[in-house]
């Protein structure tokens, strides 16, 4: 029924489990709110491990009734982003946004589902600035070995038949480095997988029975067509974050950065 849960290991296949899932994930969820014209977003993140999540938003209309609005898979990148100049657009009673913007002092256009936008709530988004998680969820991906022309375009102008969403695109990119993870909840494998597309780097989550071609490693093609998603990164998030071994620079990277001045 919704591919996009595939990409995490989560199966989906009616309408009732899509409902239980939704419900589920409001029961365990952490709770955060945004009041917006007169009414009210619920956010319920379900932290599965691993960096996947499960959001779903509830809406509260001003006469008190409340109904699940979304329900959608999420992945927490582990870089951050910096979107300038950016547009934020939002969908109330379907519990959505979207943002669109560039990766910023590049021409790389980005649109991208909002996951966070109650947790963040009406603060973060005063800055000229968004610092931004930005990571692609694979509906489908392919390794080559041969070398190929990066690729970054909207899905609908790549496949029109296979664009779903307005945050769908087609990517082309070498590989920085990957590293396999599993779903906790199903136990399906998954791979967090980093690549270089020339004027940005994107974190892209791979379910292991939709990559096909060659083997994986640092160095090859992958091609992919994802669903956009990220998460805004406010003031304390930014300040508190650790973001781990950056593993596109080598050891001497770090060595050289001592090197004594005689």
């Amino acid at each position: 029924m919704n591919a996009t849960f595939e990409t995490i290991g989560l199966e989906v296949p009616s309408e009732k489990a899509f409902n239980y899932l939704a419900e589920r994930a409001g029961d365990q969820g952490e709770a955060t709110q945004v009041s917006r014209r007169g009414a009210v977003l619920h956010g319920r993140c379900w932290k599965l491990g691993e960096g996947l999540e499960v959001w779903t938003v509830l809406y509260e209309s001003g006469s008190g009734d409340v109904f699940y609005a979304d329900c959608r898979p999420g992945f927490r990148a582990r870089y951050i982003q910096t979107i300038s100049p950016w547009a934020l657009t939002e969908y109330d009673e379907e519990g959505e946004a979207v943002v669109h913007g560039y990766r910023d002092g590049t021409d790389s256009e980005v649109l991208f589902e909002l996951q966070n936008l109650t947790e963040v709530g009406p603060g973060g988004f005063g800055a000229q600035e968004l610092h931004v998680g930005l990571c692609g969820l694979a509906y489908r991906a392919r390794v080559r070995t041969a070398p190929a022309k990066t690729r970054w375009m909207p899905l609908d102008k790549a496949a029109p038949s296979r664009a779903a969403h307005e945050n769908d695109w087609s990517l082309s990119g070498r590989v920085i480095a990957f590293k396999p993870l599993k779903n906790p909840l199903s136990g399906s494998d998954l791979y967090w997988i980093h690549l270089d597309l020339e004027r940005m780097n994107l974190e892209i989550l791979v379910n292991q029975r939709s990559l096909r071609g060659d083997a994986l490693a640092p160095g090859v093609t992958l091609e992919a067509e994802i669903w956009l998603q990220g998460h805004v990164l406010d003031e304390v998030a930014m300040s508190s974050r650790y973001e781990g071994v950056d593993f596109s620079s080598s050891a001497a990277d770090y060595w050289s950065r001592l090197k004594r001045r005689n």
